[in-house]
């Protein structure tokens, strides 16, 4: 398991619609690509990535495509399970403890 990270995908402003598509299955099959989901807001792809070497290397490769104007990175960072409370809070003693 390598660094994974997110990408926020700008497409260039002028990219049709079946050119998008197009490059939306090319970055799918790429071998560090998890999933590709198109979006509406400020970027047109958000891509979750498994990066082999370094985020930097896949993201570099994924820019290299013809039509994408800019990517945002996002990493994921490891956070231990103790700073997720709720994975540990169980409904009935928060009930047994409001009902007195």
């Amino acid at each position: 398991m390598g660094l994974k990270a997110y990408f926020l995908i700008t497409l260039e402003d002028q990219t049709e619609q079946h050119k998008s598509i197009e490059l939306l299955r090319q970055l799918e099959e790429l071998p560090e690509v998890d999933f590709v989901d198109p979006v509406v807001g400020l970027h047109d792809m958000v891509a979750l990535v498994d990066a082999p070497v370094t985020v930097e290397a896949t993201a570099n490769k994924i820019m290299a495509n013809e039509g994408i104007k800019d990517l945002e990175v996002l990493r994921v960072i490891g956070v231990p399970e103790h700073y997720y409370p709720s994975r540990r809070w169980e409904p009935t003693r928060v009930l047994a403890a409001s009902s007195r």
